[in-house]
């Protein structure tokens, strides 16, 4: 497998690109799914044009230079494929959409069960409410609150006001620092 690379690349490199690679792997699921081999490829494509910036006068040593470069490569690969997954999760299509190109094609709303809505509502409100969970705590408790009064508790802005006793043209900033936090976690299609 690795003697693709001899002649390029001495044995530590390519020993330590395997390294990094299996550390980045095991950790983050996205790279579980890659082909070891390309990531090999395209650490150590990386490596050969970033070596020539090594510096020994910065006070480290080749290897953990190229341990930090080869890092820093699979990060960038690991917010890629995260940012994909992200926008093709996103990605929706209306109910009214047909189901097919055919001019007489059902649309997806009318192909759904009675039954199956029901589940599909359960599935829709289950997805809703582990997205929001993962947001939550990133939110301050004051923040927390207002979430909770105008979601579970129904409450509208003015009513919100008075319980929290906090004037609508701040509850409002809070809204929008709100918004800027969900839109970040990838929530936007909840707002």
């Amino acid at each position: 497998m690795n003697h693709h690379y001899r002649g390029l690349f001495e044995n530590w490199e390519i020993g330590l690109a395997t390294k990094v690679i299996n550390r980045f792997q095991n950790q983050w699921t996205c790279l579980k799914l890659e082909e070891f081999e390309d990531l090999l490829q395209e650490c150590l494509t990386y490596w050969y044009f970033s070596k020539e910036d090594y510096n020994p006068s910065a006070g480290t040593n080749l290897r953990t230079f190229m341990s930090r470069v080869l890092e820093h490569k699979l990060q960038r690969i690991v917010e890629k494929l995260t940012a994909y997954k992200r926008k093709i999760r996103a990605k929706t299509t209306s109910l009214n959409n047909p189901v097919s190109d055919k001019d007489d094609s059902i649309t997806y709303l009318e192909q759904i069960s009675e039954d199956e809505d029901h589940s599909l509502c359960f599935l829709l409100k289950t997805q809703l409410k582990l997205d929001l969970y993962k947001a939550i705590p990133t939110l301050s408790s004051k923040q927390q609150e207002l979430c909770h009064l105008l979601g579970e508790e129904g409450l509208s802005i003015k009513e919100a006001s008075e319980v929290l006793k906090i004037p609508r043209s701040t509850l409002y900033e809070d809204i929008k620092r709100i918004r800027t936090i969900f839109q970040q976690e990838g929530l936007h299609e909840y707002l």
